[in-house]
């Protein structure tokens, strides 16, 4: 210790910032040197407090460090409490919504006409004007709009004609801010499908340079017609198109810049798919054939069938960030993803939903272990050796599934349906660091999240929080229900609080800065409002 206090205390700083937090802890508690280094070290304290909350850094941003700590410990005591900074009320125009997205701040939805994206910009400040709709025309009939707000002010617009049997698919590539082709991107892209419109599903997600297209038939009776194409959408080429012999698929979403999970229904699996290096000497799409990695759902009985299979997960990875705004932003990585499964029997009757969640993390670790073997898995890894530890099922008949973009970081937002309103909005927190924490304020008796906040950010009822907060690590059951031949048992644990208020939500959404309430119109039977819950 003698030769470490001859060092200055920034450099002994800096070096502990090459650790983990807990190692960081630990060292605080060897000696009074380390301890006052450690709890006086703002960029420390923050560097704990991110990687805690399942955070990174924006080193963009213009905040200095202490400013960025407190901002962060707000939004955590926000979130972990359910204390928002404000709500507001916005107005909806065009009522009967068919298509809808939400993504780094802002909120898009179309018009039952196809004819129109509408979008804003979600409030940040309190007391704010309320926000303008902004209006980008659509030619031909819209199917369906992505987003790389963040990273490139990027919105693909993908809109469908039909003639003479034939299906014309077509991707144009806009600047959100101006609604004009963005100025990177390449020519429209076209494809021509022997699918009815009605019949034709697609779905997008934008990462760096590439776009992962999904290109469904929705009926019913085929096994081999759905296509997921890469493009790259600066060149406006397809860099490769990626399918098993037999597939129903219906998301595919990048686990990271270059690795995709794609859902299949028709196997029942997860399918983890490397993407394909770009090669510039050949125009043709490079054809893949087999998945990396295949990971199986939990069999089902005889008499059922997978019919709907999507997953969403936000935020995105991303390659930069022209944003200077947010000092922080969820890790993609720590990220959970949302999974929506229909199981429908074969002979008439009332399809059941679930919902499960999994880290982003899991299938990267999973894809690591794999391609450590020698020999390749030629069939689906069994539900039984990777799903239950690291997974929770939610039977979703309580749950609104007409919305996916619940989820944002590690946390999952939800209304329950099954009880008249107004109702509570109650929020899961996969998080297993605040897991813990909470777990050990309840074994010693203290209210949640006890010494995680400084006392003046705290500013709910301490004594109610008891009854708002809770921790469920126990397994899932749904075995019982006579859908599944073997144990689900999925026992990731969250620990959840609900709000002190109830809502006249028929549904919620979210993304990292705020959960949106959705109130309906019920005449029209579409969105009347939205209510902005603002937390950090």
């Amino acid at each position: 210790m003698g030769s470490l206090h001859r060092l200055p205390n920034e450099l002994v700083a800096h070096i502990l910032l090459f650790c983990a937090f807990n190692d960081i802890l630990s060292c605080q508690a060897t000696c009074r040197f380390l301890h006052e280094i450690i709890t006086t070290s703002s960029i420390i304290q923050y560097c704990i407090a991110l990687e805690i909350s399942g955070l990174e850094d924006n080193p963009r941003s213009e905040l200095n460090i202490p400013e960025r700590l407190e901002l962060l410990q707000r939004r955590e005591a926000a979130w972990a409490l359910f204390q928002p900074n404000f709500e507001q009320e916005i107005p909806v125009k065009n009522t009967a919504v068919v298509i809808y997205e939400l993504s780094g701040g802002i909120y898009l939805l179309s018009g039952i006409s196809r004819d129109s994206i509408n979008h804003l910009r979600l409030p940040s400040l309190q007391n704010g004007a309320i926000p303008g709709w902004d209006h980008i025309p659509v030619i031909d009939e819209l199917l369906d709009f992505g987003l790389a707000v963040t990273e490139h002010d990027l919105i693909g617009v993908l809109t469908t004609s039909f003639e003479d049997a034939v299906s014309t698919l077509q991707i144009r590539f806009l600047q959100l801010s101006t609604g004009l082709p963005h100025p990177l991107s390449g020519e429209p892209m076209q494809f021509t499908q022997h699918i009815l419109t009605d019949n034709l599903g697609v779905g997008i997600e934008i990462v760096g340079n590439l776009a992962a297209l999904v290109i469904r038939d929705v009926s019913f009776g085929h096994h081999n017609r759905d296509k997921l194409l890469v493009l790259d959408w600066k060149r406006g080429i397809i860099r490769a198109e990626l399918y098993v012999e037999s597939r129903r698929y219906q998301s595919a979403i990048f686990l990271t810049t270059e690795i995709l999970l794609v859902t299949n229904a028709y196997e029942s699996c997860l399918e983890i798919w490397r993407i394909p290096s770009d090669s510039c000497e050949s125009a043709s799409p490079i054809i893949c054939k087999k998945p990396e990695l295949s990971l199986g759902l939990p069999v089902i009985h005889p008499g059922f069938m997978v019919s709907e299979f999507a997953c969403r997960g936000a935020p995105n990875p991303i390659i930069s960030s022209c944003d200077t705004s947010r000092p922080f932003h969820s890790s993609p990585t720590e990220s959970i993803m949302v999974f929506h499964l229909t199981i429908s029997p074969l002979h008439p009757r009332v399809p059941i939903p679930f919902v499960f969640f999994a880290h982003r993390y899991t299938f990267l670790e999973f894809l690591s272990k794999a391609e450590l073997q020698p020999e390749p898995r030629s069939a689906p890894v069994p539900w039984s050796e990777w799903g239950p530890p690291k997974t929770r099922w939610l039977r979703a008949r309580s749950i609104p599934t007409e919305w996916i973009t619940t989820t944002s970081g590690q946390r999952y937002a939800y209304v329950s349906t099954q009880a008249p309103l107004p109702q509570p909005v109650v929020v899961l927190d996969f998080n297993q660091n605040h897991v813990r924490r909470v777990n050990a304020n309840i074994k010693n008796q203290i209210f949640p999240y006890h010494g995680m906040f400084p006392n003046e950010m705290i500013t709910t009822n301490v004594a109610g929080l008891a009854k708002r907060v809770w921790i469920d690590e126990s397994r899932d059951t749904y075995e019982k229900m006579r859908v599944f031949a073997e144990d689900v048992g999925g026992y990731l644990p969250y620990v959840a609080v609900k709000s002190a208020q109830t809502y006249g939500f028929h549904g919620v959404l979210m993304d990292d800065e705020r959960i949106i309430g959705i109130k309906k119109n019920h005449v029209l039977s579409g969105v009347e409002s939205i209510e902005v819950i603002h937390m950090g």
